[in-house]
């Protein structure tokens, strides 16, 4: 059997205590308290309104459309401090955002530290870990309808309602994305999220929930080294409009995680 030097194993030591402090965690929970808002927006006519159900809307296509459900997971929220180097990830962090009987469509999230924060993180999906394990309460509960089974784990972003084609008739538009591949994560750096103070912070956010078929502000971008990737959904196409492990789900994906915009920051 061969030994390492006592010098080398030494420097491999410090080098592993040193990524850990680098991954550091806040061990102790704080009295700090956030309400992320989420505020489901939908272009019409040029302007972003609320999202309204049974509403004709057009795409980038100006193909015509109407939405009659809507509901996203939001989950592992984490928040890293000003030095970059510690972190705070939510535990059991997993919360459905949806728009049933005027739902409360934001998070409340307590016991946070006491710190200052600079970036906040959350993913839209169900991570790896919980994704197949369908025996779960709260708002992992399968009663939700938001579960496929235990082999398949959940959707994650859940939409229903009409496409209207051209000769005016009308077939159903049936989105729920969800696979480990459609897991997405939203960063917000350069922040000032202060929980020094025993703050109650709201954190608003615009989701533009027509970004989901691609934003019409915005040329095609199917190419993530260029920019944000945008891709236009056609609607006319029956391949792409009963989606749920098909081809087009990771062009889905790839377009809601460009959904979110950072709208303010306010102390209750």
């Amino acid at each position: 059997m061969k030994y390492l030097p006592y010098y080398l194993l030494l420097f491999l030591l410090l080098g592993f205590s040193s990524c850990d402090k680098h991954k550091e965690n806040f061990d102790v929970p704080g009295t700090g308290q956030i309400t992320l808002k989420f505020n489901l927006l939908h272009d019409l006519l040029g302007n972003q309104i609320p999202l309204n159900y049974n509403t004709p809307y057009q795409n980038a296509l100006n193909q015509t459309y109407l939405f009659d459900d809507f509901r996203m997971y939001i989950s592992n929220v984490t928040l890293r401090d000003t030095t970059g180097t510690h972190y705070y990830k939510v535990p059991n962090s997993y919360h459905l955002i949806e728009m049933i009987d005027n739902a409360d469509t934001s998070i409340v999230i307590k016991d946070l530290p006491n710190s200052n924060f600079t970036e906040i993180n959350f993913s839209v999906g169900v991570d790896n870990d919980a994704n197949y394990s369908t025996d779960q309460v709260g708002d992992l509960d399968p009663a939700n309808g938001m579960a496929w089974d235990w082999n398949t784990g959940y959707k994650f972003v859940y939409l229903n309602g009409l496409r209207i084609l051209p000769d005016s008739s009308t077939r159903g538009l049936v989105y729920h994305i969800g696979g480990d591949a459609n897991y997405r994560t939203v960063r917000f750096t350069q922040k000032d999220i202060n929980l020094n103070q025993n703050n109650n912070l709201t954190i608003e956010f615009d989701v533009h929930v027509d970004y989901v078929f691609g934003n019409k502000n915005l040329a095609e971008q199917p190419n993530p080294d260029v920019g944000p990737v945008n891709h236009y959904i056609d609607l006319n196409d029956d391949s792409t409009n009963d989606t749920m492990f098909g081809p087009n789900t990771q062009k889905i994906a790839d377009n809601y995680e460009q959904m979110f915009e950072w709208k303010e920051i306010t102390v209750d």
